[in-house]
């Protein structure tokens, strides 16, 4: 029988259903620590350090209904990251949010993967946001299911939501990424 793995953690797009309401956010945050076997003395640390690196640390004791979307977001991520994870797979994770909170967790998201050894795998429909997270784009064929195209994306680090999207190497990408799109819906 397989049991579920510790080393993959998910970040679900309906953020509203991935937390417990009726947890704080430490306690969703302990949820994690708990199924990992972190000891309880030093459960609240780890939280707070957690709570801090996604930019919440003054919200702790609130539940996910008396948190903006963003931020249930964020939470959500923090949970993800207390399993310390090998692989964090994020499907859609922003698409319900309006365009100024995804860009600015899209910034966060950067700024986490660079400061861990996690990999990675972000599933969006977004071109932009893909060229703009990804060190390599794979763009999926249907029926049935296939890679149809694999771009390394070679943009300078950090980046930066006007100046990276102003590249002209994010630029080109960003069309053949359309193009790839357009040619595999004829």
């Amino acid at each position: 029988m397989l049991s579920p793995r510790r080393d993959i953690a998910i970040v679900f797009q309906d953020y509203g259903k991935a937390l417990l309401p009726w947890r704080t956010a430490a306690g969703n945050v302990s949820l994690a620590l708990e199924a990992t076997g972190v000891p309880g003395a030093i459960r609240a640390g780890r939280i707070d350090a957690l709570l801090k690196k996604v930019g919440l640390p003054n919200h702790a004791n609130k539940y996910p209904a008396e948190m903006s979307g963003g931020m249930q977001q964020r939470l959500q991520i923090a949970r993800c990251l207390a399993q310390d994870p090998k692989a964090l797979l994020m499907d859609e994770p922003f698409g319900a949010l309006d365009a100024m909170t995804r860009q600015g967790l899209q910034d966060e998201v950067l700024s986490l993967v660079a400061a861990s050894t996690t990999t990675v795998i972000f599933v969006t429909h977004d071109l932009e946001e893909a060229i703009y997270l990804g060190d390599r784009v794979i763009g999926l064929l249907p029926n049935p299911g296939r890679i149809g195209i694999d771009l390394a994306i070679d943009l300078p680090r950090p980046r930066d939501q006007l100046t990276t999207r102003e590249n002209p190497e994010f630029l080109r990408l960003r069309r053949e990424l359309f193009d790839f799109i357009k040619a595999s819906e004829a």
